[in-house]
């Protein structure tokens, strides 16, 4: 899912937890899983540069087995629907991408793995990809958050730069934020991009659900006090707000001068960032305890038997572990995400030059927290930003946080028990 983020309408929020890149419609996957060949089908979404790299890591495999073929399905909308409708019909491919987001859904109609944790660089990146203690896909990329500062700005203010390694308390962000804000209008520069909600809560340490899934959490203190804090930083107009920037690109007001420090910058944003030369930039962790993880994993279908099958635990596991496969993950500065394997930790981090400290990809990737899944969590999450959208200051609202937050946080737990 490269699309930061926000609180969205519902319909916009389904969209974006199907992890969908726009684009033409593909043609329909037909193949049919015959245990008797060697040949598989692979489904994935994305744009045309992480279809690219999806591509590329096939194209590799198909070398490393001569003989066998990969054949890719690069669905470019509404590929989570249309991943539903290929299993009804049984026509699912044999292996599928899909985000540990959304794996609670998906898991009754893959095959279980076997997962070794100590391939890759931190323990959280192949827990993420567990269901209900058990391994329904095996991760591939992962895609924590980095913030970027305006180097040019900090030093204009007389504000030292944060570290490259520990990240600011919230309370020292918001200081720094306060210096680094100043001007009217569309001149005003604001210290912060757009906060975006759920990433602050996870900063904060709380969460917007409880670790088994039975509750949502986002209407307790913690909850509140962030959404206050976000509050706070829009009125003081530390941080601009979502009626601010819609309908544009926050990228694009970083490049212009009226961001001091952009909070969102997931790896697939490298390839935007590149092309910017002025202001100076580089890269920071998030403050606190940063934003939530995306791991991206593959996926076997439950159908899939003999050679077939065989050939699927190959190609996961190629994917998953092989440098040749993770290197892939980078194509020229555009990156799918980040490889989750020590041996192609360099490959993203040498894309732009060191000043620009894209280790911090590194850094983020051995703390990334990452959520847990829930089946409807796109709906469920999806009812309550709207919520948050339409009544509270965090949207277009003027209702009071603390009011509406537990309401809504209850009815998102009534939504929870109701699965």
């Amino acid at each position: 899912m490269k699309l930061p983020y926000r609180l969205l309408p519902v319909a916009t929020a389904l969209l974006l937890a199907a992890g969908c890149a726009t684009g033409s419609q593909p043609a329909a996957n037909n193949s049919k899983d015959d245990g008797g060949s060697a040949d598989i089908t692979f489904s994935f979404w994305g744009t045309n540069s992480e279809a690219a790299s999806l591509k590329a890591i096939a194209a590799k495999f198909e070398q490393a087995n001569q003989g066998t073929k990969v054949t890719t399905n690069w669905i470019q909308s509404d590929y989570e629907q249309k991943i539903q409708t290929s299993i009804a019909g049984g026509t699912q491919s044999t292996v599928m991408e899909i985000s540990n987001t959304s794996l609670a859904g998906f898991a009754p109609s893959f095959a279980e793995q076997q997962v070794d944790p100590g391939k890759y660089v931190q323990p959280n990146i192949s827990s993420a990809l567990q269901f209900q203690g058990k391994y329904y896909a095996m991760p591939f990329a992962a895609k924590p958050k980095v913030m970027a500062i305006n180097v040019d700005a900090f030093k204009a203010a007389g504000v030292p730069l944060p570290s490259t390694t520990t990240p600011l308390t919230l309370d020292e962000f918001k200081a720094i934020a306060a210096k680094l804000s100043h001007g009217d209008g569309k001149a005003r520069v604001f210290g912060s991009s757009n906060l975006w909600y759920r990433g602050w809560l996870t900063a904060a340490g709380g969460g917007y659900y409880n670790a088994d899934a039975s509750q949502c959490t986002f209407g307790d203190d913690t909850g509140v006090k962030t959404a206050q804090y976000v509050v706070d930083m829009q009125k003081e107009r530390y941080a601009p707000t979502s009626l601010d920037i819609q309908g544009q690109d926050q990228a694009q007001w970083f490049a212009a001068g009226r961001l001091a420090t952009f909070s969102d910058f997931g790896p697939w944003t490298v390839a935007d960032f590149a092309k910017i030369s002025k202001p100076a930039w580089t890269l920071v962790p998030v403050p606190g305890k940063g934003f939530p993880m995306e791991v991206d994993g593959l996926a076997i279908s439950k159908k899939a038997t003999g050679k077939q099958l065989e050939t699927a635990k190959k190609f996961v596991e190629f994917a998953s572990t092989q440098q040749v496969a993770q290197d892939q993950l980078i194509q020229g500065n555009t990156a799918l995400g980040v490889p989750i394997i020590a041996a192609s930790t360099p490959t993203l981090e040498k894309v732009l030059p060191a000043d620009r400290n894209l280790a911090a990809f590194t850094t983020a990737l051995k703390s990334g927290l990452v959520g847990v899944s829930v089946a409807r969590e796109a709906q469920i999450s999806g009812d309550a930003d709207k919520g948050m959208t339409s009544y509270t200051p965090l949207g277009s609202g003027k209702d009071d946080v603390a009011k509406v937050l537990p309401r809504l946080a209850a009815k998102c737990t009534d939504a929870l028990k109701q699965q």
